[in-house]
């Protein structure tokens, strides 16, 4: 699992080298490109995913030359937390026009997390049973079809998500 808060990224400027952002981009590349699935989550701001969030998919760049391009035959779970009630369904929608423009696949069952402030506690866990099992529904979900799709293509099987 990895953190923006701790990565720390600067901003993303499309022809610079990996090399001279620093460690944390790094790290987040490498874990991108190693992941047989992936987890997104974000706050929802202003009606939309956040800006760190679109800041740190920009760096999905580095995957282009990628035999399998960006998060191309991944499966992309998708979570939003937010204060209101709809700014949770503006932020899934616009991750899933993200994922599906670096060629991503969206998990069926996404979780946006209304009113987080009431259904999680001061270190951002989730305290609310529904919730709660929605977000492990989706993880073992997104586990379940990255295996699927692994099989099928031949990749063998896949030991779990990250990143």
């Amino acid at each position: 699992m990895l953190d923006l808060r701790e990565l720390a990224l600067p901003m993303y400027e499309p022809g610079k080298p990996l090399a001279e952002y620093g460690d944390g981009a790094r790290r987040l590349v490498e874990a991108m490109r190693g992941a047989d699935a992936l987890i997104l989550s974000t706050a929802a701001y202003h009606g939309t995913l956040a800006g760190v969030t679109k800041n740190a998919l920009d760096f999905a760049q580095f995957l282009s030359r990628d035999e399998r391009p960006y998060f191309d035959g991944k499966v992309v779970g998708i979570i939003a937390t937010a204060g209101g009630e709809m700014a949770g369904a503006n932020t899934t929608g616009a991750l899933v026009n993200v994922v599906h423009a670096l060629r991503g696949t969206v998990a069926p069952l996404m979780v946006a997390v209304p009113q987080a402030w009431e259904r999680s506690d001061g270190d951002g866990n989730i305290t609310h049973d529904g919730y709660g099992g929605r977000l492990e529904a989706l993880g073992r979900l997104v586990v379940d079809l990255a295996s699927r799709l692994g099989l099928e293509e031949g990749a063998g099987p896949v030991l779990g998500a990250s990143a």
